[in-house]
């Protein structure tokens, strides 16, 4: 039997459970073959690596577990710093995969090593896509799975299902839709039970995953899925024992739709996910930004969890998310970046900042939301998230040795004075010096290992010729659909629904 290759982290400042938060003590970090092996003590004498193991000389470094982003999607990551100043509904219009069809293998490849790329280059050695297959097939899949292979970062992936046709806006949109507007807006029912069977039969087919790659499961959300497939989602759950993740009250439109579909439920999509026995603890629902407090209760009272997308809630007008009321609640809480094209980055050092910043600016009085709790967030509480908590997300004997290492020398940390603080308030990714993944080193002093990128850019050239003269096309296209989406907005706006998460109770003013 082969021997485990051995990779010794000497002298690093390590995050260990329990640590001084603002000052971790110094450590080695043996790791052999996929899995931390050893840590020595802080007292004690250094390890003592075994005959072939690499040395990294981890003196001046931080020693982080690898970041975990618990939500998003890598269909649209060709298309980052395309929009701004656009609510949810018109951006959808222009970037979701409906409306760009069929696209190359070789665009898919592309886009999905972009994504992984930004991650990797960031300290994110583990990500959940959701992913709207388009066309849902065993081509389009296995190229995403093998591109996430080839670059070496983990995935929790999940194919994200809906078949119930109507915007979330649908309900303040006029009437009077001209021909070409309700021509895109519009749009066919899914088949849930052929729906289901696909995702089932890819659960089969590809069990056990390659290394690295796990599954999950996604309804697109609630208010987009019949009974029908939120209950097939929470079979499948169920026996296979996999997490959920499903959009709930991501903007407005969402909260005043579940007000009119969910009377059974109260107006409430979480009591409707509790009805159907799709809130639980392997669910995590993705911004939750419109929840109600007896909403937060009811979330902490199951054990499922909220993943925070500050970055996309802000930059499609959605708000702010009342994470000190999570908090406060119990509501175990992740962190992603969400969209390519809506947070323009995957970046959860500038999640973890903004998680912090919106919180403390969101009452005068202290929030309660520290430091300490971004990076629980961007770490243990992704782990948890994923289902992964028992792998990842905590330096420890026996763990996956995904880990991140941050060079201590960059500005950022002169003078250094708090691990925590500095790492939420002024890393910005440019410290991250190295990636390990399953043990396997990805970044290695800021660069790849697993991916040529000089030779990755050109592909992105070619491919991205396409993808500009389909954009082209498309712009004009969905044209008319763009003045009806805003004049739905605006009448939204004048709607009470007794909450307001805009920043300086932006809605005030339209009413």
């Amino acid at each position: 039997m082969p021997i485990a290759p051995a990779l010794l982290i000497r002298g690093a400042r390590a995050f260990t459970p329990g640590c001084d938060p603002h000052r971790p003590a110094v450590r080695d970090v043996l790791v052999v073959g996929d899995r931390i092996a050893a840590i020595s003590d802080p007292d004690g004498p250094p390890l003592v690596p075994p005959p072939g193991a690499e040395i990294i000389d981890a003196r001046d470094r931080l020693l982080m577990p690898g970041l975990v982003s618990a939500h998003y999607h890598s269909y649209d990551a060709l298309l980052k710093g395309r929009f701004e100043d656009m609510p949810f509904d018109v951006w959808a219009l222009h970037s979701q995969p409906a409306y760009w069809g069929r696209r190359s293998k070789a665009e898919i490849r592309a886009r999905t090593l972009l994504g992984a790329m930004e991650c990797l280059r960031n300290g994110i050695t583990t990500i959940q896509d959701m992913n709207s297959l388009v066309p849902q097939d065993e081509e389009t899949l296995d190229t995403i799975l093998s591109a996430y292979a080839e670059i070496g970062i983990r995935v929790v992936f999940s194919i994200a299902l809906r078949d119930l046709p109507d915007l979330d806006i649908a309900p303040f949109m006029a009437p009077d839709l001209s021909v070409e507007a309700a021509a895109i807006i519009g749009g066919k029912p899914g088949d849930p039970a052929a729906d289901l069977a696909f995702v089932e039969a890819q659960l089969k087919r590809l069990r056990p995953l390659p290394a690295r790659l796990h599954w999950a499961l996604s309804p697109s959300g609630p208010q987009r899925s019949s009974t029908a497939l939120l209950e097939g989602i929470a079979d499948l759950s169920e026996r296979y024992g996999l997490p959920v993740f499903t959009h709930v009250y991501e903007t407005r439109a969402q909260l005043a739709k579940a007000r009119r579909i969910y009377g059974a439920d109260g107006g409430s999509m979480v009591r409707h996910m509790a009805r159907i026995g799709l809130l639980t603890p392997r669910t995590t629902l993705a911004h939750a930004v419109h929840i109600t407090e007896e909403e937060i209760a009811l979330v902490a009272e199951s054990g499922a969890g909220v993943v925070h997308n500050p970055l996309a809630n802000l930059k499609l007008k959605n708000g702010v998310a009342p994470v000190a009321a999570m908090k406060r609640a119990g509501v175990r809480v992740a962190l992603g970046c969400d969209n390519n094209s809506c947070s323009d980055c995957q970046n959860l050092f500038q999640a973890m900042k903004m998680m912090s910043l919106l919180a403390a600016g969101s009452d005068a009085e202290p929030a309660g939301v520290l430091a300490c709790d971004a990076v629980e967030a961007a770490t243990t509480g992704g782990a948890r998230a994923v289902g992964l908590d028992a792998e990842i997300g905590t330096i420890a004997p026996g763990m996956k040795a995904d880990l991140l290492l941050l060079d201590l020398r960059d500005p950022a940390w002169l003078p250094f004075t708090s691990a925590t603080r500095q790492l939420v308030f002024s890393e910005t990714g440019r410290g991250v010096d190295t990636v390990l993944v399953d043990g396997r080193v990805v970044v290695r002093h800021g660069r790849l290992t697993l991916l040529d990128e000089a030779t990755y850019r050109g592909e992105l050239a070619e491919v991205m010729e396409q993808v500009e003269a389909d954009f082209a096309r498309l712009l004009p296209r969905q044209a008319p659909a763009i003045a009806p989406l805003l004049d739905a907005n605006a009448r939204l706006a004048a709607q009470d629904l007794g909450l307001d998460r805009l920043a300086g109770g932006g809605l005030r003013g339209r009413r």
